[in-house]
């Protein structure tokens, strides 16, 4: 859901009711926006800025109704994006979690091994 810049009055309610900390007040503009994952770079194909630039290189991107197997990472050093299964260990459905769903249908899915989850599965 994106914020209608228009009808933001900057109460900020919003902000602190998602429980997930990713709206923020834009100072310059006296309203409140949040994380898109650069929407206008991955409708032209590219990656978000998070997943290129992630040195750790521990951030995929994705359609999940495509399958986990189908997302990519950062680029390597030809600017080839690496698919997940080239640069990961293999994983099992329990190893994949997804974020509780407050209400917004987060479409976010981790894969943790070896840790206690601490969110709601769905």
């Amino acid at each position: 859901m994106q914020v209608d810049k228009s009808k933001c009055i900057g109460c900020q309610f919003c902000a602190r009711a998602c429980p997930y900390g990713v709206r923020y007040l834009n100072e310059a503009e006296r309203v409140v926006e949040k994380c898109t994952l650069c929407e206008q770079k991955t409708a032209q194909g590219e990656l978000p800025e998070c997943v290129r630039q992630c040195g750790g290189r521990a951030r995929f991107f994705g359609d999940l109704e495509q399958g986990i197997e189908t997302f990519v990472g950062p680029p390597d050093g030809d600017g080839n994006f690496r698919p997940i299964t080239d640069t990961s260990k293999p994983w099992t459905a329990s190893d994949v979690h997804h974020l509780p769903n407050a209400g917004n249908n987060p479409s976010f899915v981790y894969i943790l091994r070896n840790r206690d989850w601490k969110g709601g599965d769905e």
